[in-house]
């Protein structure tokens, strides 16, 4: 199959740029073939229109008519418990740990580094002895 994650009403996403950075939203409705609208009255989201680009889709899925109101997708969004559900997934792990690198100042990133190529370093000298 090649899609795994299907646009369709209920799904939660992710937004990935924009205003809204960094939070969870459900697709209520399908403007357009670049254009949702999304709602995440329990997450900070007003109900807007956001581009298919600026959003990631999560595996998660809540069950939700189309163009329901705010109230319907908090009750639906608390009672799944979606957000805890969210912080196990892989996607929340990776943009946590781009959340961390990001806030590195000069020092941390200078040990990042050099942690970095000690890591290749001693990788190396293994796949080398394992050549041989």
């Amino acid at each position: 199959m090649l899609y795994q994650r299907y646009i369709e009403i209920g799904r939660i996403c992710y937004v990935r740029l924009g205003d809204f950075a960094g939070k969870l939203c459900v697709v209520v409705d399908l403007v357009d073939q670049k254009h949702l609208m999304v709602d995440g009255p329990s997450t900070g989201v007003p109900r807007t229109v956001l581009r298919l680009n600026q959003v990631s889709l999560t595996d998660l899925k809540i069950a939700i008519p189309r163009g329901c109101k705010s109230k319907k997708v908090r009750t639906e969004f608390e009672k799944d418990d979606v957000s805890t559900k969210f912080q196990a997934s892989g996607l929340y792990k990776k943009a946590a740990s781009k959340q961390l690198r990001a806030n590195l100042d000069d020092f941390g990133r200078y040990k990042a580094r050099v942690a970095k190529v000690a890591r290749n370093r001693k990788i190396r000298s293994t796949v080398r002895k394992l050549k041989k």
